[in-house]
């Protein structure tokens, strides 16, 4: 409501498009997780449709499996497994594009004013270092961490390839060692619960010092 009272062009401005882009991720999260539970997880629709989108799967079928009602279980539960599995990393990649995009655009108005409107280039945790000792948020950056390594690690498929390390975020230790996949339990959770929260009021925090600029046009708008 702030911005919209004193921007005519607020759809396009980057501090309503940051939440806006950020919930149409969870939304799209939400949703899988939706279908997975009352779609995949469920016998009805899996009988109803399997022939329709599966069958071509049972050319591939191993016959030393046995009953071909046991081989359709097992498939449904990979199809299941491979299905949430795909969001997250989805879910992963564009929270953190939407975190990183909105620094590089929020630090030159926060701490490079001869350059506002313009996308800072850079290493991104040099970036955000700087933005949350200017916010006094420097306890959130074992948060910013964390993000960072799980997002590197589904880059490199699932394996920590960096120097060993611990990181810690809201009141929790992560070990990451080189060449093994982490260990940190339910992804989705650790996003949800925990990284997310973190990651919203450091947006929230950004955005608020930002209210006295009347108009911060989004970049990445053009391309959306």
């Amino acid at each position: 409501m702030n911005i919209s009272n004193i921007n005519f062009d607020w759809k396009t401005d980057i501090r309503y498009t940051t939440y806006n882009t950020l919930s149409s991720v969870i939304r799209f999260a939400k949703l899988s997780v939706m279908f997975r539970d009352q779609c995949l997880e469920k016998d009805d629709w899996w009988n109803s449709n399997y022939d329709i989108y599966f069958s071509y799967l049972d050319q591939y079928a191993d016959n030393n499996l046995g009953d071909k009602e046991i081989v359709r279980m097992f498939r449904r539960q990979t199809i299941s497994d491979d299905f949430i599995k795909t969001m997250i990393v989805g879910l992963y990649t564009s929270c953190f594009s939407i975190l990183e995009s909105r620094v590089r655009v929020f630090y030159n108005y926060l701490l490079n004013p001869s350059e506002k409107g313009k996308i800072k280039e850079g290493n991104f945790s040099k970036l955000v270092e700087g933005i949350l000792d200017l916010l006094n948020l420097d306890s959130k950056s074992g948060c910013i961490e964390l993000f960072c390594n799980a997002r590197n690690t589904i880059h490199n498929n699932g394996v920590y390839t960096q120097s060993d390390e611990t990181v810690n975020c809201s009141g929790r230790s992560y070990k990451f060692e080189k060449g093994n996949p982490p260990n940190y339990g339910d992804s989705l959770d650790l996003l949800i619960l925990r990284i997310l929260p973190e990651v919203v009021e450091i947006m929230d925090k950004m955005i608020s010092r930002l209210l006295v600029e009347r108009i911060i046009l989004d970049p990445f708008a053009k391309e959306n």
